[in-house]
């Protein structure tokens, strides 16, 4: 009998850390994958759904982040016209990251050189603490 729990008691211990980094990946909303440790990534290639980004998106997770792919560094523009969430917006050049805040429902453009721009949650990014230009 003592035996049989013993067998129970190091089953759960084995197969319990295994379902915890299973469960892990659940975390992330549709549409998403898990990335860079902490992050869930959604990554936008075709420029129909970089048009689109988290406009008329009411409600961002946390710790998710899109990312826009572009084939070639030239300079992006983003507005905030349709978008209701206080975001993040870094612009990643070849040598140069600058983030921006993006003031929701803002008809402002934002521009800058970048090959890949990531938005997330307001304060989420890496180094969010420094801004570009300020509006």
């Amino acid at each position: 009998m003592q035996s049989k729990i013993l067998r129970i008691i190091l089953v759960s211990f084995i197969c319990f850390p295994l379902a915890g980094e299973e469960n892990s990946s659940n975390l992330c909303a549709e549409g998403y994958i898990e990335e860079e440790g902490e992050y869930c990534v959604k990554n936008l290639y075709k420029p129909a759904d970089r048009r689109k980004g988290l406009m008329y998106v009411d409600y961002l997770p946390p710790n998710h982040i899109i990312k826009f792919h572009f084939q070639n560094l030239s300079t992006k523009c983003f507005w905030m016209r349709n978008t209701s969430i206080p975001l993040d917006i870094k612009f990643i050049g070849s040598n140069s990251e600058i983030i921006e805040k993006g003031i929701p429902f803002s008809e402002k453009s934002i521009c800058h050189r970048a090959k890949l721009v990531v938005e997330a949650n307001r304060g989420e990014l890496i180094g969010s603490r420094q801004y570009g230009k300020r509006y």
